[in-house]
């Protein structure tokens, strides 16, 4: 519903020319391009804006501003929204549209050199005319149509005005002649009865009340065509149309109308065609020449002006009041009681009925602290007292100065409690039911800014500059019988600039540290948090469970389950909201008020139809980056990343928050700005996301920063088929040199083997070499030993021929040299160096041998029979294999043991 309406219903008082919708600027300072703005456009998917401005054209999003020049710098005359996604535009000698591009950015495309012609050369398009199946670009001389990608020239009657669509026909304004229709064939047929207009400059034409045709002049108002008639406009209106010069006209969604002029600004009206306020430089405009309108998606209106750009929150559901002339000042509270609104200021009492101004009430100039209505009775606290106010009249009830905060004392029917400069009061109803003064409060004389009663009968207080307070007043209410201050020393969070109020039965204390719930346990106060990040805002509360949180530069109101942003700034430390009759309340600002319906559909909407966020663009410094298909993938050397993001909310500037997961671990702090940027990141996988504080959507966009050329896949491989044939050199090398390496070694045994195997031979050759001296020498030694035996044996027989005794002599002397050691002995030393000293291993393990037993286990050893061994030991058969059986027993060896093959392998 319409916030105006509703309240002229409910308390006309309000509804005077100087209550109007919220106006936001855009200063051509802001938007970095020149001051005048022919067109405006909005997009049909993403609800971006668009303006047709002498230095281009302009796009906004919310939060950012773009330029996009037409070439040469020429002005853009007119701008409008293709279905399609295009942005049409004209200016001198040029038309064609813009389209975006895949990195978000929008690139023209040029249609003029399809309507060369010499007037083409000579004029600009003043007006484009989007239709189902066409495009519309008009001079002042020619309609140039595009469909179906080709351009045809539609010649016009005449010199032709603002062609327009209205009521699904195109209508064109002919100077001298009239109005025409254009028809399916491309041709013009001249409206009956706008003849009455051929020496007016019509500026436009739109859709009025029950199907007629409401045409705008430059100098002669409003005309209205109907039934084949036209005839001038029957509304008081017309008057200051004829005088302010009409230049735009459009019809709103609502059913209403909104009119510009070139002298006086925008013209409101409502559904039945009569003013529901105007806006002006006065009342707010930057400027009072109106060149272009349009209302949003939202239905709220934009202003193209001469200087500047504006934006009207016709669908808002707040209406401001504004002191433009500064009679009034900055206000501090209000009341509204019998239909006449009291607005208390810094320079006095000022009120007003129905439509009128506001007056200042006699008696009342100064400051204006406090305006409450108990039991009907209207009672203001003033910087010299207090006063009881009826019908627009003021009667001093106290004076005591300073009557700051006027509240109800509980369960005490017939009293009020007043904090003042000098302390509290109290006020008691006389026989009449009027309030009038009792008594000063005894017992504390601070001055409190602001008091409240919790649930136990405590009364808080807080002082204006520092301190907060709780006391205790007597039965009668004639002293404090108890109080207490509190400092940082009893855990106060914050000493300066308090303020308090309820929540339910819990008692808040706002500092500028956060807001925190004061409870009580015994004889101890606990201040614990009652809300978390919320530490640059202030809770005030409303009625019915309704409360609000004012920040800088916006407040908050949280009613029923929804939650509105209201771009609003509250007069610092001196924050007040007044709750009025049906779902409305008062805000006190620095230079007016502002009125806020909660029945209007833009308070009750949910969250959930506020779009979420959208990442418009990101780039790197070589370029923009393409988003259209994610994840999006960059190489290393663009890691260095620029994000754009917005909302399509213009009412006022949107606070963003963003995480970039898998770079960063937590959720940015609010922000006003739209953009940012992350530079050098690592690769890998990142996800962004975005959000705003309107709604708990967000959006997100994947990317993949991919490692450097030399770490890439390619590269990798490369290294991995490197690093394999650089181990398979280093394996082949190895290899080869192992085989050197073994082939030196088998060269250097083979060498070693020969050298083992000569020297062996050598050994075995000196061996047996020593062993044939040794031969010899034993056989040359036997031999000299047997020549000399038988040198002497010739010898006895020579020199005793007949002895008796000479046969025994020679036996003697041949047994004594079968006898002798000395062979054996020669014989065990060749045979122990041959038989790796067997008997010396034969002697260790058997100690028992004697030299038989090892003479006989030497011919053993040998292989020997018995048959061979008797005549070496000089015995008989049986000699032998008795001396045999006694070695065997020696050896401990059994029966079944060959003695032979023992010995042998010993």
């Amino acid at each position: 519903m319409n916030v105006l309406p509703f309240l002229c219903l409910v308390f006309p008082v309000l509804a005077t020319a100087q209550d109007a919708p919220y106006v936001r600027h855009f200063t051509p300072k802001e938007y970095h391009s020149q001051n005048q703005n022919w067109d405006i456009a909005q997009a049909a998917q993403e609800g971006w804006m668009y303006f047709a401005n002498n230095g281009g054209l302009l796009e906004f999003d919310g939060a950012y501003w773009s330029n996009y020049p037409l070439a040469f710098n020429q002005p853009l005359r007119a701008v409008a929204a293709g279905k399609n996604g295009q942005i049409y535009g004209g200016g001198f000698a040029e038309f064609g549209y813009w389209e975006k591009s895949e990195g978000g950015k929008l690139t023209y495309h040029s249609l003029g050199d399809q309507a060369r012609s010499e007037l083409f050369e000579k004029e600009e398009i003043w007006h484009i005319i989007p239709c189902n199946d066409f495009v519309l670009f008009q001079s002042f001389s020619t309609i140039y149509k595009y469909t179906g990608g080709k351009v045809s020239i539609l010649k016009a009657p005449g010199a032709i005005m603002f062609a327009q669509e209205v009521l699904g026909s195109v209508r064109v304004p002919v100077i001298g002649q009239g109005i025409y229709e254009l028809l399916p064939n491309n041709t013009f047929r001249l409206m009956p009865g706008t003849e009455i207009l051929k020496d007016k400059i019509v500026q436009f034409v739109m859709e009025g009340l029950s199907g007629a045709l409401w045409i705008g002049t430059a100098n002669d108002g409003m005309f209205e065509w109907k039934n084949n008639q036209c005839t001038p406009w029957e509304n008081p209106l017309n008057a200051p149309f004829r005088k302010n010069q009409l230049n735009r006209g459009i019809r709103l969604k609502d059913g209403g109308w909104a009119i510009g002029t070139v002298l006086d600004g925008v013209y409101v009206l409502d559904s039945l065609g009569f003013l529901r306020f105007g806006i002006n430089r006065t009342a707010g405009l930057q400027n009072n020449t109106v060149l272009s309108l349009l209302e949003d998606k939202d239905q709220n209106l934009w202003v193209g002006l001469d200087k500047g750009i504006d934006l009207v929150e016709l669908n808002a559901p707040v209406r401001y009041f504004t002191d433009q002339s500064g009679q009034i000042g900055t206000v501090y509270s209000a009341a509204l009681h019998k239909d006449r609104l009291y607005i208390g200021a810094n320079q006095g009492l000022f009120s007003r009925t129905g439509k009128g101004n506001f007056s200042l009430v006699d008696g009342t100039q100064g400051q204006v602290w406090d305006l409450e209505i108990f039991d009907g009775q209207v009672l203001c606290g003033h910087n010299s007292g207090t006063f009881h106010i009826d019908n627009g009249r003021a009667t001093k009830i106290s004076d005591i100065t300073g009557g700051w905060c006027l509240i109800p004392v509980p369960h005490r029917e017939g009293y009020l409690v007043q904090s003042t400069y000098t302390g509290l009061v109290i006020f008691t109803q006389n026989n009449a039911g009027q309030w009038v003064f009792s008594h000063r409060v005894l017992g504390f004389e601070v001055p409190l800014k602001k008091i409240i009663f919790d649930t136990a009968g405590n009364l808080w207080g807080v002082h204006p500059n520092k301190g907060l307070y709780r006391l205790r007043l007597s039965d009668d209410l004639t002293r404090i019988v108890e109080y207490r201050a509190y400092s940082q020393e009893d855990h106060l969070p914050a000493e300066h600039q308090l303020d308090v109020g309820l929540y339910g039965n819990e008692v808040l204390l706002n500092t500028h540290k956060g807001i925190f719930i004061i409870q009580t346990q015994r004889d101890t106060v606990v201040f614990t948090p009652w809300q978390e990040g919320i530490a640059s805002t202030k809770y005030i509360a409303g009625i019915s469970g309704d409360y609000f949180l004012a920040g800088t530069d916006k407040v908050t109101c949280f009613h029923q389950n929804t939650r509105a942003e209201l771009a609003l700034s509250l007069v610092p430390e001196y924050e007040r909201i007044i709750a009025l009759p049906d779902s409305n309340y008062l805000f006190c600002i620095e230079n007016g008020f502002a009125i806020l319906d909660l029945n209007h559909s833009r308070v009750v909407r949910q969250a959930s139809n506020i779009p979420a966020p959208v990442i418009r663009w990101a780039a790197s410094p070589d370029g923009l980056i393409a988003i259209s298909s994610p994840p999006v993938r960059l190489e290393y050397s663009r890691n260095t990343i620029h994000f754009h993001f917005a909302i399509p909310a213009y009412s006022h500037q949107p606070n963003f928050s963003w995480i970039l997961e898998g770079f960063t671990r937590e959720w940015s702090p609010w922000q006003s700005a739209s953009s940012q940027s992350f530079i050098n990141l690592p690769a890998g996988r990142y996800t962004f996301r975005v959000k705003t504080d309107q709604n708990d959507r967000e959006t997100s966009m994947e990317l993949v920063v991919l490692p450097p050329w030399y770490l890439s896949k390619p590269a990798l491989f490369c290294y991995g088929i490197g690093i394999l044939l650089l181990f398979s050199g280093i394996e082949w090398m190895s290899r080869r040199r192992i085989l050197r390496h073994k082939m030196t070694l088998e060269a250097e045994n083979e060498k070693e083997m020969e050298r083992q195997r000569l020297a062996s031979e050598h050994e075995k050759l000196a061996f047996e070499v020593e062993n044939k001296t040794r031969e010899l020498s034993n056989a040359a030694f036997n031999l000299i030993r047997k020549n000399e035996t038988l040198q002497h044996l010739k010898d006895t027989l020579h020199s005793n021929p007949n002895d008796p005794n000479i046969k025994h002599k020679i036996n003697r002397l041949i047994d004594e040299h079968l006898d002798g050691d000395h062979d054996w002995e020669v014989f065990k030393e060749a045979f122990n160096r041959v038989h790796d000293n067997f008997f010396i291993r034969l002697m260790r393990d058997f100690p028992d041998m004697t030299q038989g037993d090892l003479r006989l286990a030497a011919y053993l050893r040998m292989n020997l029979s018995t048959k061979e061994i008797a005549p070496l030991l000089n015995m008989s058969l049986r000699g032998v294999e008795n001396k045999r059986y006694r070695l065997r027993k020696k050896l401990g060896l059994p029966e079944t043991e060959n003695l032979a093959e023992f010995l042998i392998n010993f």
